[in-house]
């Protein structure tokens, strides 16, 4: 069971990844790179990682402020602030209330 989540949480995590290094390339990458971080959230959703979840929110929430759309960038903000403070993670709570507060 072990060696399952630990493969959940790699193969996972480089769903996130992908899309975090396609959405620092250029802009042209954005729709590739949100398709990889909705896979990554569905995947985390679904296998509980909560933690990687919050992660996956956050990137989300970048991607979508570069898409100029400040209200669902927000939204996953929040999102992310929820699920840090469900897991205990203050310093990654704190650091997405700031990113938050900026989006204004």
């Amino acid at each position: 069971l072990a060696h399952v989540m630990t493969s959940k949480v790699y193969e996972n995590s480089a769903q996130r990844y992908m899309g975090e290094i396609l959405l620092n390339l250029d802009d042209k990458h954005t729709p590739e790179a949100e398709e990889w971080i909705i896979k990554a959230i569905k995947a985390d959703k679904k296998d509980g990682m909560m933690f990687y979840l919050g992660k996956d929110y956050a990137l989300y929430a970048e991607l979508l402020k570069r898409k100029k759309d400040l209200p669902k960038a927000r939204e996953s903000l929040g999102q992310a602030v929820k699920i840090f403070e469900e897991c205990g993670a203050d310093g990654w709570k704190r650091m997405a209330e700031e990113k938050q507060a900026l989006l204004i």
